[in-house]
């Protein structure tokens, strides 16, 4: 974990490979309309989950190999190897995640040992994505070790990983350099689109949110990226509403609300007044302390304000200061275990939706979320609700958006 973390979650290693992920969104955002019209028109249901999928692949594959993999734009050519990836990544971890909460995949598959349909094609995803992934990083390490990767690619991630594998006192082989590179491929491609997923439906189901949004990126774009989104563009010190608007999908629509748990391993264990004992178990819940009305003005509100500076310091000693806490404040957990991409990952969401709103103008069909209900439950889909599903994260199967150019 230490060896894949270096040159990932480090604030400067992640902001480094940031010229690369904003050229790479550039080019996944011309792609945006194309995808909706696929959807809309019924020739690919699901069409603009699966382009933010490929906005995902699209933008870590720069960080990781240092190429512009162009699979989100499906009006330019691009190798076919990377769209299988993308799907194969999507089924082998989402279907993954599907058997971990059947009873059926635990009886069945685990405790009998019986290989499930599901389990079948959990690993006919993993095995395919392995396949294409294995032979890029052979290829890579050949093309290094003969001096013809691009400079892009000399200061990829992956290049950056080999060169630490060699020197001494590394206990990491080689195959293990390539382990590390295909699960941070493998897993970076739906997390990262969950999380997409829901602030794209937020601000297209929210005009004047949006509006604000775009106001304050293209003034920061013109003003400070001298007409180019660049690190100083997105800083929050340039652009305190986008971050204000991702904190605010992550408090009312978080693709992860339990970040941790555990189990004691102690007797008579107390912690604030609440007794447990061994065995107990105990996670690490965000969501109903950010809808507590007690902590929270207007829960249901889609209120990015709520997260600006001057909201955050009235909150200061105050029982709602809570909600500021570090550990309520993204996905992607804290402390040791923190999710190794988590600073990629930020940066990659913070890039799309910039790019896409000065690109773009988006609608929803739907402004209410309650129109949003989860995709297994009978009624919800009886009124014809927007669903939503636990994949990796928990993902919202986006409406048919519109996108009108600005």
């Amino acid at each position: 974990r230490t060896f894949l973390q270096t040159d990932m979650l480090h604030p400067d290693s992640a902001r480094g490979y940031l010229p690369g992920i904003i050229h790479s969104a550039g080019l996944a955002s011309k792609g945006a309309q194309a995808a909706a019209m696929l959807q809309s028109s019924g020739e690919e249901n699901g069409a603009l989950n699966s382009y933010l999928n490929r906005c995902a692949f699209d933008m870590f594959s720069s960080m990781m190999l240092g190429v512009y993999t162009e699979t989100a734009d499906k009006t330019t050519r691009t190798d076919p190897e990377n769209e299988r990836f993308v799907k194969g990544a999507v089924q082998g971890l989402g279907t993954a995640i599907e058997m971990i909460f059947s009873r059926y995949e635990l009886i069945i598959g685990k405790l009998l040992k019986f290989e499930t349909s599901k389990m079948k094609h959990c690993f006919e995803g993993f095995d395919a994505a392995w396949a294409i992934a294995r032979d890029k990083i052979e290829s890579f390490i050949e093309r290094k070790e003969r001096g013809e990767l691009s400079e892009n690619e000399q200061v990829s991630y992956l290049s950056r990983a080999l060169d630490r594998q060699k020197e001494e006192g590394s206990n990491v082989t080689v195959r293990e350099v390539m382990e590390l590179a295909f699960l941070s491929m493998f897993a970076a491609v739906d997390t990262t689109s969950s999380v997409l997923s829901w602030n794209l439906l937020h601000i297209a189901r929210l005009p004047d949110i949006q509006e604000k949004l775009f106001q304050e990126i293209s003034a920061s774009v013109e003003t400070v990226g001298h007409g180019k989104i660049t690190a100083e563009v997105l800083s929050k010190a340039n652009a305190p509403y986008l971050h204000a608007l991702i904190r605010e999908t992550h408090r009312l629509t978080p693709t992860r609300s339990i970040g941790l748990t555990k189990t004691v391993d102690v007797d008579h264990l107390e912690v604030h007044g609440h007794k447990m004992e061994k065995g107990d178990v105990v996670s690490l819940e965000s969501y109903s302390q950010g809808m507590n009305s007690d902590l929270v003005e207007n829960p249901e509100e889609f209120r990015p304000e709520r997260w600006l500076r001057d909201a955050v310091e009235a909150r200061k000693g105050s029982p709602s200061e809570i909600i500021d806490h570090p550990f309520l404040a993204s996905p992607f957990s804290q402390g040791a275990r923190k999710c190794p991409g988590s600073r990629v990952a930020t940066n990659e969401i913070k890039v799309l939706l910039s790019q896409l709103v000065l690109d773009w103008k988006i609608s929803s069909p739907i402004t209410e979320l309650r129109d949003v209900g989860y995709d297994q439950n009978y009624l919800s889909s009886l009124l014809g609700q927007v669903q939503y599903h636990q994949r990796t994260l928990i993902e919202v199967k986006l409406p048919d958006l519109q996108f009108e150019a600005r």
